[in-house]
């Protein structure tokens, strides 16, 4: 039985890649697939080593080394203290958060990694505090602590009513976490992997 190794950044969650694998399998019932939820690093040093066949991962700079495949985009939001922004409001400017403390939900070695992609790609202003788990973030936040980020999809399954989802914007314009495939070598059940990927997410 072939086996496909696939790791992903655990910060996009799962909902999205447990339907592909279901999909999968119903087309391949011979191969046997391991999901690896890893932080944004990790994942790409276990593609680095040859440990998996496939990375799922945001599009940052720095994976200049493997082919990809872009499968979508999410949309990045800003999760607040409930109540700091009328109800009706859905988006806000980065800009007009500058002064709120911004914590990074990562686990020590995962810091560095999501402090590049908040400070250097997504150009955001706050000062910055590093939180063991979204459970810890959505309870400082909760208190009106500051705000943390998440895309559109794993923002959805925080079910807390003390927290406002608003969408994030830069310069007026939506802001976007691209999903992508990472892989070294491609073979005919990676490249189907990848094909069923891109319709879903």
């Amino acid at each position: 039985m072939k086996k496909l190794r696939i790791v992903y950044f655990n910060q996009l969650g799962r909902r999205q890649l447990d339907r592909i694998v279901d999909q999968f399998k119903q087309k391949h019932s011979d191969v046997e697939i391991e999901l690896i939820g890893m932080g944004h690093d990790g994942a790409f040093d276990k593609l680095a080593k040859n440990e998996v066949d496939l990375a799922i991962s945001d599009l940052r700079d720095d994976q200049l080394d493997f082919k990809k495949e872009i499968l979508g985009q999410e949309a990045v939001m800003a999760i607040l203290q409930k109540g700091s922004y009328p109800s009706g409001v859905q988006m806000i400017n980065k800009d007009d958060l500058a002064d709120l403390t911004c914590f990074i939900v990562a686990k020590p070695e995962e810091e560095a990694a999501e402090l590049h992609l908040f400070k250097d790609i997504y150009q955001i202003r706050s000062p910055f505090i590093a939180s063991n788990s979204v459970e810890e973030a959505a309870l400082l936040v909760a208190s009106g602590s500051g705000y943390f980020l998440m895309n559109e999809v794993t923002a959805s399954l925080i079910s807390n009513d003390t927290l406002q989802r608003l969408f994030l914007l830069s310069n007026g314009q939506q802001m976007w976490q691209k999903i992508a495939a990472f892989y070294t070598n491609e073979d005919a059940v990676i490249k189907d992997f990848i094909l069923l990927a891109k319709k879903v997410y």
